[in-house]
């Protein structure tokens, strides 16, 4: 695909979206559109009733722990920030009705008043005249919340490891002269996101893969896959079983023993098992995250909740 294909079919997707639309992100995780040196996923999302499109290890984790979030209500995965002034990603939404949020300036009059070069290509205009044009640039995941104050946007820029937002390819060598012209361009692609979303009041937070212990990451991947599963059992046996299941946890019994036990009764042991993953994902069964959910053996009810520990990561504005 040629950079005035990828310009035409991002500005398709991206322009022109309105809140009750669905929302198709810049690029897909699917081939011919992924970056070859990315790692594209696909997660189907229960609460967004829709495929969010990854195109990264650390993307796809950080996915997960927003979703995780219970006052979490919606995610824009790969969106576009406009070159030119536009309205807040909140602007039109049935929570908002009423308000008007503050827009965003254009990443072109930002990246002036910054010393950024922006990236530019040439593109034919309407008239057959070729021409130049702003290539927007875009963001990794967008988070729309639930606050105490009402319905706030939370940008989240993702890497691999907190060194790399300071310098483009780190894991490069390079010489002395290149690694300074890649830690400007780092350092001035950041600002130009974060004055972005500044401008409509819409706080920017840098994560990365290694902020986050290796068990909440595997304790994620284990859940998320099974947080959407539909489960047959009827209503009331549902019920009986993560009460059953909840008192197991609390008396350090394994809540494997229990699934068995109903299953021995009901058939469909599957289903009990996936019920027991789902109960910790919606926060039902109170486990922690941040040990090992093995359910062949008690599990941890006592330690800290992960979103108390990543508190910070959510909040509208640093503290």
């Amino acid at each position: 695909m040629t950079l005035q294909q990828r310009f035409k079919l991002i500005i398709q997707r991206q322009v022109g979206f309105k809140w009750g639309d669905p929302y198709v992100p810049s690029i897909m995780a699917v081939p011919g559109e992924a970056p070859r040196t990315s790692r594209p996923s696909r997660l189907n999302s229960r609460l967004l009733g829709r495929t969010i499109h990854t195109l990264s290890r650390p993307e796809r984790v950080f996915t997960q722990l927003a979703l995780y979030h219970p006052d979490l209500f919606d995610l824009h995965e790969q969106k576009m920030l406009w070159p030119i002034s536009s309205s807040h990603p909140l602007f039109g939404h049935p929570l908002m009705h009423g308000s008007f949020p503050h827009p965003v300036r254009g990443t072109t009059e930002i990246a002036k008043e910054i010393g950024f070069q922006h990236y530019e290509i040439v593109v034919a205009g309407p008239d057959g005249q070729r021409q130049r044009m702003p290539f927007p640039y875009m963001g990794d995941l967008l988070l729309y919340l639930h606050g105490e104050k009402g319905p706030y946007a939370l940008n989240w820029t993702v890497k691999d490891r907190k060194v790399a937002f300071g310098e483009l390819r780190s894991g490069q060598a390079k010489t002395p002269m290149q690694q300074k012209k890649d830690r400007i361009k780092a350092k001035l692609r950041a600002t130009l996101e974060e004055a972005y979303y500044d401008t409509a009041g819409i706080r920017t937070v840098q994560v990365s893969l290694d902020m986050l212990g290796p068990m909440l990451i595997q304790n994620l991947g284990l859940l998320f896959p099974m947080h959407g599963l539909p489960l047959r059992l009827e209503p009331s046996l549902q019920e009986d079983f993560s009460f059953a299941v909840k008192e197991a946890v609390d008396e350090g019994v394994p809540p494997a023993m229990i699934a068995i036990k109903y299953a021995a009764h009901w058939g469909a042991r599957d289903q009990f098992i996936c019920q027991i993953y789902q109960d910790i994902w919606y926060r039902q069964l109170p486990v922690s995250l941040l040990d090992p959910i093995l359910i062949d053996q008690p599990l941890s009810k006592d330690g800290p909740d992960v979103l108390s520990v990543y508190g910070s990561l959510f909040e509208e504005f640093s503290s």
